[in-house]
């Protein structure tokens, strides 16, 4: 039975994504910051965890020592200041959008790759705004910027905590989806994308960093 931790599962993708991979037989650990009846009822084991207290994420990596998973996937993160520019935004709203976008996942990384399986994949929850090559537009730009900066710290990892182990690294974009950060005018619903999520990190076993988005697409960085 391939396994899965999911940061970030208490509703939208890391929701939809936790049902889906349960759906296809996977074994999963999901993490929630506060109530998710919704998870709770889904099957998955379900751990309390805020992901920008490192503290926490060491606790959990120590209850699963012992255990091997397939994929771990850093989904959580936040829009950030509804202003969304930087002519307007304030040191601490900064602090915080870079904080749960780019700093955390990187720290929880480094404590959870350990728990990764030799063949296996970490994957990061980024996106088509993290794209330096494809932005033509000044669309939400603080949260894109906090997603190219995750992008660019993940390559690190990459090369640096990864190194030689036979562990895939995704960035991956799920698409302009309808949850409450997407809004309802997005491109596809939650079904749709965690599919192709799920079909991505299934196959995702040849090593190397790949930005992808919920179709298998590479994306340029």
């Amino acid at each position: 039975m391939p396994s899965a931790i999911i940061i970030g599962a208490s509703r939208g993708l890391g929701l939809g994504l936790t049902r889906e991979l349960l759906g296809r037989g996977w074994d999963v650990v999901a993490t929630r910051r506060g109530d998710a009846p919704e998870l709770d009822a889904s099957g998955a084991v379900v751990h309390v965890l805020d992901m920008d207290d490192t503290s926490a994420v060491t606790a959990l990596a120590a209850s699963l020592a012992g255990r091997q998973f397939d994929h771990v996937l850093l989904n959580a993160g936040v829009t950030g200041p509804r202003h969304a520019l930087a002519t307007k935004a304030t040191p601490d709203e900064v602090s915080a959008l870079m904080w749960t976008n780019a700093i955390a996942p990187i720290r929880a990384a480094r404590v959870l790759l350990p728990l990764v399986k030799d063949g296996g994949s970490i994957g990061f929850m980024s996106s088509i705004l993290g794209s330096i090559a494809l932005r033509g537009h000044a669309h939400a730009e603080l949260y894109s910027a906090s997603k190219a900066a995750l992008n660019s710290l993940t390559r690190g990892f990459a090369v640096q905590d990864v190194a030689a182990r036979p562990v895939t690294v995704l960035s991956l974009h799920p698409g302009w989806v309808k949850t409450d950060m997407g809004g309802d005018g997005a491109d596809i619903d939650v079904a749709t994308s965690v599919a192709g999520l799920a079909d991505v990190i299934a196959g995702a076993t040849g090593g190397g960093h790949h930005y992808l988005d919920y179709t298998g697409k590479t994306l340029p960085w």
